[in-house]
């Protein structure tokens, strides 16, 4: 009988050990988590100005003896490396009164005489006249003036681009996805996810109906229902779109139809016709694969 009773009482104590393992085994998860953020927010360090530049410029603009501008710029230099700018400047009146102040960039514009300003502030773009009134009533995210016609501005609003001018007279609907300048007066456009291209006068030259509009040379590419045509800068049509594919060679353009291959120069101009398997820069000479055979393609 006492041994019995000492059976049990070492089982029972066998238990109570394993019982408090598994207690602080169910503890452990809790303890290392908790470590782990300590550690987590030791490591990481606030950042903090190194140094700050301070800079004061005076701005006269063109042909314009009425205005100057005051620009105050901060640079920060930061703990992490980077670099932030700060600007503000105040616009005045010849005889130093205030025009617009709390501005972060300052444009001047001369149309027909008239002194105009493109302002931004931190509530978006406006233009102000020479007597300071408002003259735009929409706020914008962007704003330049174009170079390619007098009173013309690029305006971008609600993610879309469009043009107004001086007076926010509508030129160009704001409601292109992309307007990306081909030149002074030819852009491209994306408008509900096609391309297209239009001038400064809002003519559209083609219709926002391609898959993509891309530079190649003095050419653009259009493509259309995976077939490829080209156009020249200014939108006129150079070959249909019915190619099934143009590619970038060296300085010329190749062009393929029905699995033969024809050469084009950097402007659009056939110097070789379809009549190649494919063709090949090689030594700065051109070669074309006819009958198996590679031939020198004279130009």
């Amino acid at each position: 009988m006492r041994k019995i009773l000492i059976g049990l009482f070492v089982i029972i104590l066998s238990c109570s050990v394993a019982i408090g393992k598994c207690s602080t085994c169910n503890h452990s998860p809790s303890q290392s988590h908790s470590h782990h953020s300590h550690d987590s927010s030791s490591d990481s360090h606030p950042v903090y100005i190194v140094r700050t530049e301070n800079r004061t410029d005076e701005i006269k603009f063109p042909n314009c003896k009425d205005h100057y501008a005051i620009m105050n710029t901060t640079i920060s230099h930061y703990s992490d490396g980077t670099i932030r700018t700060y600007k503000n400047g105040t616009l005045y009146n010849s005889d130093g009164t205030v025009l617009e102040s709390d501005c972060q960039y300052i444009h001047h514009v001369i149309y027909e005489n008239n002194h105009y300003f493109l302002i931004k502030k931190t509530a978006g773009y406006k233009i102000i006249d020479s007597q300071g009134k408002v003259l735009t009533k929409k706020a914008y995210s962007r704003m330049s003036e174009l170079e390619g016609k007098e009173n013309r501005i690029l305006v971008r609003r609600d993610k879309k681009y469009g043009i107004i001018d001086l007076h926010e007279g509508t030129i160009v609907p704001t409601k292109y996805q992309k307007f990306e300048s081909i030149d002074d007066k030819i852009f491209i456009t994306k408008l509900n996810g096609y391309y297209g291209i239009l001038d400064i006068d809002n003519n559209i030259l083609i219709e926002n109906d391609c898959d993509k509009i891309k530079h190649l040379y003095d050419t653009l590419v259009l493509k259309r229902y995976h077939k490829y045509g080209l156009a020249d800068l200014n939108g006129n049509i150079i070959l249909n779109i019915h190619y099934d594919k143009i590619k970038r060679l060296g300085e010329y353009i190749v062009v393929k139809k029905n699995k033969k291959c024809g050469l084009l120069d950097y402007e659009g101009n056939f110097i070789g016709e379809i009549i190649y398997d494919d063709i090949k820069l090689e030594r700065n000479k051109l070669k074309g694969l006819k009958n198996k055979t590679w031939e020198e393609i004279k130009i």
